[in-house]
């Protein structure tokens, strides 16, 4: 199943729903920061970008929302970076079943 906008953005928001990711915890401020670049983006365009290219454009639409955040909560800037690094396999990966679930 190809991504589309709605079902990478999904993808993506559901990586940081639960307490943990990564071994690093995921508070609700990081959960903001992530849900406000994935609505602010078209993640399927950030894509074939190098990471530092979807890191800076992840924080570009975070800072236009929430000024100066990312400079005193190094927890988001963190999984915000994750998130760049992460993305294209995040959306390239099957959608799992509903019998999965």
């Amino acid at each position: 199943m190809t991504a589309t906008p709605l079902t990478a953005a999904n993808r993506l928001t559901q990586e940081f729903e639960g307490a943990w990711r990564d071994d690093t915890p995921v508070f609700a401020c990081c959960r903001k920061v992530v849900h406000t670049a994935v609505e602010s983006t078209d993640a399927l365009e950030l894509v074939p970008q190098d990471a530092t290219a979807r890191v800076r454009a992840l924080r570009e639409a975070v800072e236009q929302e929430m000024p100066g955040h990312l400079d005193a909560h190094r927890c988001c800037a963190g999984h915000l970076a994750d998130l760049a690094f992460d993305l294209p396999d995040l959306i390239a990966s099957p959608e799992p079943d509903a019998d999965d679930a």
